[in-house]
């Protein structure tokens, strides 16, 4: 920037500019990457000729959007999101649009956001842009939350498997974020908190912070997950979370999915991992060696056969494979 300002360079002013806004934003100092881009936008405002710099409006309506401006942030993103080539939209308006939906979400505008969100998961897709397919697939997550949380869930996960898919592991953590405050939101469990655990050791090895919205929803979650566990069973699960890997975590939420709806005891509430932990129990495996089966650490063996024991009304894995042979014996003819 020292050379390139006195030079008048809007793109490798403004390029670098915007990124370093983003670290400062990402780092809870959303004013301070304000004031990074004030140079560039009187750069760019004084130019003789309308000057495009790929990024800057984007960055500047993540920093209107995280400093509580959203009508301002859907202003900026909107620039982007009309960029075309010969009437198609092209890869920089793409990256725009989540955020787009995002700001005319938090302004209101839901019509709207939902027909942002249709167009940026056609043209992702088309360009062959999985970061931003998954980016879109949440933020209709988020638009359906209120309403339909099952389908909420779903699109959660649609964006968990692009993101899987496609190795973009720095996000894995937004999606188990999202289904972890969801399930928390229909029913406080440990699994709740042994998700959100894990997305915290995850980002504190990454560095890479929750936005300020993402902050919000994590410590209200958080908070009610301990009041509604109580202290010591929360920080157990805590604990448990913590030790598994991000990989781990993954799939411990992929196996999780469709629990919701469960009765609450009997064979018919225990889930399909649950399930499987009961197989592999009645089989004579240990803990480590179901882990090293289901990849997930001891620590989540237990809690499921925890669960289990608690579902079914069992004290022990040999009162577990009685219940078990009982349920599995073939019925007279």
């Amino acid at each position: 920037m020292v050379v390139a300002e006195p030079l008048g360079d809007y793109h490798r002013v403004g390029s670098t500019r915007s990124v370093l806004a983003l670290v400062l934003a990402h780092a809870g100092q959303a004013d301070a990457g304000l004031e990074v881009m004030r140079p560039v936008l009187r750069l760019v405002e004084g130019a003789e000729n309308d000057v495009f710099v790929p990024g800057m409006a984007r960055t500047m309506g993540t920093l209107e959007l995280w400093r509580g401006q959203p009508e301002a942030a859907a202003r900026w993103f909107e620039r982007e999101a009309r960029s075309t080539d010969g009437g198609a939209a092209t890869w920089i308006a793409a990256q725009a649009m989540p955020g787009l939906a995002a700001a005319l979400r938090a302004a209101g505008h839901l019509d709207r956001a939902r027909a942002a969100l249709e167009r940026a998961v056609g043209v992702a897709r088309g360009l062959g842009m999985p970061r931003v397919v998954a980016e879109a697939l949440e933020q209709q997550a988020h638009l359906a939350a209120d309403g339909d949380p099952d389908r909420a869930v779903d699109l959660h996960h649609q964006a968990l498997a692009e993101r899987v898919e496609h190795g973009l592991c720095t996000f894995y953590v937004d999606s188990l974020d999202a289904l972890a405050t969801l399930d928390a939101g229909a029913q406080p469990t440990s699994e709740a908190v042994r998700v959100l655990a894990a997305s915290n050791q995850a980002r504190e090895a990454m560095a890479y912070p929750r936005d300020p919205a993402g902050r919000l929803a994590h410590d209200t979650c958080v908070e009610r997950l301990r009041a509604a566990l109580g202290e010591g069973a929360f920080a157990e699960a805590w604990a448990e979370g913590a030790g598994l890997t991000l990989e781990e975590a993954v799939a411990y939420v992929r196996r999780a999915r469709g629990s919701r709806g469960r009765p609450a005891t009997g064979w018919d509430s225990l889930t399909p991992t649950e399930l499987e932990v009961v197989r592999l129990v009645v089989d004579g495996l240990s803990n480590p060696e179901i882990g090293r089966r289901l990849f997930m650490s001891r620590g989540t063996v237990k809690a499921h056969l925890s669960h289990v024991y608690a579902k079914l009304g069992v004290a022990n894995r040999t009162e577990l494979a009685t219940h078990t042979g009982q349920r599995l014996r073939p019925t007279p003819p």
